[in-house]
C-alpha cells in the first residue's frame, strides 16, 4: 500500500501469515456468521445489530466490555474484492479507514491490516493499544478459520 508520510503517521499496520488457503481466510472475514465470532477486543462481547456485507452495505454492532460498558459501532463496506481486498470506513468515533489485503501464498495467506485514522492525536495516544487489539483479532481469525472458534 502506498501512503503519504502524513498518512503513515496515522496508520497502524498488522500482518500475519495464516496457515490456510486465501479463500478460507477471506471467507472468515467476509461471512457475516463468521466475522462476529472473532472481531473486536479480547474479552469483549460483540452484539450484532445489522450487517449487510456487500460494497455500500453497512454493519452496526455493539462491543460490550467486561465492565458492562457498551460501545456502538458503525462501519460501511467501501470495497470488497474476493479474495484479495476488504475496505471499511468506520464512521463512528474514532473515525478510520480499514484496508485488509489477503495475499495468496499457496496453502497459506498473508493478511495485512492497515487502519488509517483521521485524528493524528488519537492515533499518537492509542497506536500500541490498537496494534495489540489487531493482533488479538488475527489470533481469533485464525481460530475461526481452523474451526476452533
Amino acid at each position: 500500500m502506498d501512503f503519504s508520510p502524513e498518512e503513515q503517521s496515522r496508520t497502524v499496520i498488522n500482518s500475519r501469515i495464516i496457515e490456510f488457503p486465501v479463500g478460507d481466510v477471506f471467507d472468515a472475514y467476509a461471512n457475516p456468521e463468521k466475522i462476529v465470532r472473532w472481531w473486536g477486543p479480547q474479552d469483549f462481547t460483540l452484539i450484532n445489530e445489522s450487517i449487510d456485507l456487500r460494497e455500500g452495505g453497512d454493519w452496526r454492532f455493539v462491543l460490550k466490555g467486561p465492565d458492562g460498558k457498551e460501545y456502538k459501532n458503525h462501519q460501511v463496506f467501501a470495497k470488497i474484492e474476493r479474495p484479495t481486498l476488504f475496505v471499511v470506513n468506520h464512521v463512528t468515533g474514532p473515525i478510520y479507514r480499514g484496508t485488509v489485503t489477503f495475499d495468496d501464498l499457496g496453502n497459506r495467506t498473508r493478511v495485512t491490516m492497515y487502519w488509517t485514522f483521521d485524528n493524528p492525536e488519537f492515533i499518537a495516544q492509542n497506536k500500541e493499544v490498537i496494534s495489540k487489539g489487531n493482533e488479538g483479532n488475527l489470533d481469533r481469525l485464525t481460530e475461526v478459520v481452523d474451526g476452533q472458534r
